[in-house]
């Protein structure tokens, strides 16, 4: 991924700069104040307010990637200040003199270290994880790239090829695990290794002792029925890691309920339970009746509200998979757009076209529901491209008296829809609930007509129409 900044300059524009991870943030200054004709020395750099070290590179600074950084007046113009430069050879020997911060690295090696430079092949400097190779590069480097601007440095001299500037230096490596020999029962000699079994740092290996200590814990009590198998097969490695098949008679310690997926305890009737969904004839499906057009039929929310009151105390017990559910919904949340890019509006309108465009060519109909005052809920198909006012004219032609003034709102908070809007730019696709009222709000009055009263359909009836003509 590109690493990049912005810089606010002073005049309101926004400069981005391409950085690399050794790059200090006084060049990423200089390179802002070069393009605008501005002097670095009269300008710091501030993150959230707080004033960063132009000495430091980015790779240590703390500055996340895409950042904003923001030029502000420096308190003191900065000048060309000395710096005392200590250079270590490989034999570990040091020198040291008194630099200015814009000399380079070559004229500082030949004031302390000319005899070593006659000797090396490829002398090269270390510093702050940074390898400078070469005497063109030496030349063109100097304290001041480095964020060296005041203060003290120590650079590291060596006589490396390139190949070997691949290597770190000063890595630690971890011994080779140590192998013993021990002799089995047969008088077998075996390689044991320090390392567990699961070939990792932690945890134990499974070993003969473990699984007798195992088996002797988990011996049946009188309470147990035990599979006549694990007798047979006991002493084995492999057993130890298989499931417990034991049933236990007495009453469980607690009682998890009879939604599926709680039992915590293998049930008697498992098989019986089975045998008998398998011998159930196919569900039927629920009754409706269309009373208009586009698939128009008609409920009442208190059919749907007894449905919901004849639901045992077990429905509401949430389940392992539940659970699992909720946990990816609260990661989903925890992690949230942290991540995310900003957007452009260009980039958030060519998003929502595509989003748009998706939900067209896979929905051909949206299920829409007019609810009333009475509690009748009116519910039709519609296509992605009719407006709100087609839906409005459609709930007309089922009130007693179509002329009277009304209007289409969803809540909450209370919105009036807009009649020149599609049910795709409102979000109403595949399917949406809007309320319907009238200027006077006669709450009590009679809307829809007695014929419909009469050709009322079970919510369920309506959920399967819905699923079927979408």
């Amino acid at each position: 991924m590109e690493s990049k900044v912005t810089v606010l300059t002073p005049n309101g524009r926004r400069q981005n700069v391409k950085i690399s991870p050794n790059m200090t943030l006084l060049q990423i200054l200089e390179d802002v104040c070069s393009k605008h004709n501005l002097c670095s020395d009269d300008f710091t750099l501030k993150h959230h307010n707080k004033e960063v070290s132009l000495a430091q590179t980015f790779r240590f600074s703390g500055l996340p990637n895409n950042c904003l950084l923001e030029m502000s007046e420096a308190d003191k113009k900065r000048t060309v200040a000395n710096v005392d430069i200590c250079v270590q050879m490989e034999d570990g020997s040091r020198k040291q003199a008194q630099f200015k911060s814009t000399s380079n690295l070559w004229s500082v090696l030949e004031e302390l270290a000319a005899g070593e430079l006659e000797k090396y092949d490829s002398p090269v400097i270390m510093y702050m994880r940074q390898d400078i190779m070469g005497k063109e590069k030496l030349e063109n480097t100097t304290l001041k790239s480095l964020g060296i601007l005041e203060g003290r440095a120590l650079l590291r001299l060596a006589n490396k090829k390139v190949e070997e500037l691949k290597t770190q230096a000063m890595v630690y490596a971890p011994p080779a695990p140590k192998v013993e020999t021990k002799k089995d029962e047969n008088d077998n000699v075996k390689p044991k290794t320090t390392k567990s079994a699961g070939g990792g740092g932690g945890g134990f290996a499974i070993t003969k002792d473990l699984v007798k200590s195992l088996k002797k814990a988990a011996e049946p009590k009188p309470e147990t029925k035990t599979n006549e198998n694990e007798q047979q097969e006991e002493g084995s490695t492999e057993n130890s890691k298989t499931e417990n098949t034991t049933k236990e008679v007495a009453k469980p310690k607690y009682d998890w309920g009879d939604a599926p997926g709680r039992s915590m305890q293998a049930s008697k009737n498992n098989k019986e339970q089975e045998e008998a969904i398998e011998e159930m004839e196919p569900e039927i499906e629920p009754e409706y009746h269309i009373i208009g057009d586009r698939n128009a039929l008609l409920y009442h929310l208190d059919a749907a509200q007894s449905q919901i009151e004849d639901l045992p105390d077990s429905f509401y017990d949430l389940t392992v998979n539940d659970l699992k559910l909720v946990l990816r919904d609260l990661r989903k949340i925890a992690t949230g757009d942290a991540d995310a890019p900003l957007l452009t509006e260009k980039l958030r309108e060519i998003e929502n076209n595509n989003t748009m465009l998706r939900k067209i060519s896979q929905y051909k109909n949206c299920a829409i529901r007019i609810q009333f005052p009475d509690r009748h809920v009116l519910q039709g198909m519609f296509k992605p491209v009719d407006k709100v006012a087609d839906v409005l004219e459609f709930a007309k032609t089922f009130l007693v008296k179509p002329q009277q003034s009304c209007y289409l709102y969803t809540i909450p908070p209370k919105t009036i829809l807009d009649l020149d809007k599609t049910l795709l730019e409102l979000d109403f696709v595949p399917n949406a609930l809007v309320h319907f009222s009238t200027e006077d709000e006669n709450n009590d009055a009679i809307l829809l007509k007695e014929e419909y009263l009469k050709q009322l359909t079970s919510p369920d009836g309506a959920l399967f129409a819905a699923n079927k003509f979408r």
